[in-house]
């Protein structure tokens, strides 16, 4: 069966569930037939290794410091761009899909919390846009309680409170209206749903496209 190439993103609020649904969603694409790649935002890359340390507070030579939302968001643009030329890109190149857990869409809504979104988005207009982003849509008390069940101790990362992660799930609303408004393919689900279920309207949104 082929297909040309098309980028699915899954996005949300940390706890959301779109590394799970992610899996789930490329698991059921293969058995029917569809060759893709699965990858993630922040990348495996040299700059998505610095976000990593940053959002844990250990990037060397500021462990423990404060990063800066400007410099969070030139980080992921700057992650993005080097994904996209040495992943993304060539894999719908050669007519593959790209099941991607986070996009920019995690930048619109993340960054413009603490930075200007026209700005935030300037950064980022070099970037290919979705065929399809899937925002899985929880509220932040409960994706706190998975996190702190998930972690077992572990420091959550500094978007990882409820406070912080109330204002991005509003910043995503926003984000994501703008973003319909110019012809962007955004579809919400209701992310506190049974996984099953969650899982199963993914797949009806994806059949749209085969």
């Amino acid at each position: 069966m082929m297909n040309n190439g098309k980028l699915i993103a899954f996005e949300g609020i940390d706890g959301a569930g779109t590394t799970t649904q992610a899996r789930l969603a490329a698991e059921w694409l293969r058995g029917r037939g569809v060759d893709l790649v699965e990858t993630c935002e922040p990348s495996g890359g040299p700059v998505g290794k610095l976000i990593r340390q940053a959002l844990a507070r250990k990037l060397p030579g500021r462990a423990g410091e404060h990063i800066e939302p400007e410099l969070f968001a030139l980080l992921f643009a700057a992650d993005r761009l080097e994904h996209l030329n040495g992943t993304v890109a060539p894999a719908l190149a050669e007519g593959k899909w790209v099941v991607s857990d986070r996009c920019y869409l995690s930048s619109f809504a993340y960054q413009s919390v603490g930075c200007d979104l026209d700005w935030v988005r300037d950064v980022n207009r070099y970037v290919r846009r979705a065929d399809l982003i899937l925002l899985l849509d929880l509220d932040p008390e409960l994706a706190c309680r998975r996190l702190a069940s998930r972690t077992l101790g572990d420091e959550l990362d500094v978007f990882e409170t409820s406070d912080q992660m109330a204002a991005v799930r509003s910043s995503y609303t926003r984000v994501a209206d703008v973003l319909r408004s110019e012809g962007e393919r955004i579809v919400t689900i209701d992310g506190a749903a049974p996984l099953e279920a969650v899982a199963a309207e993914v797949q009806s949104r994806l059949s749209d496209l085969l």
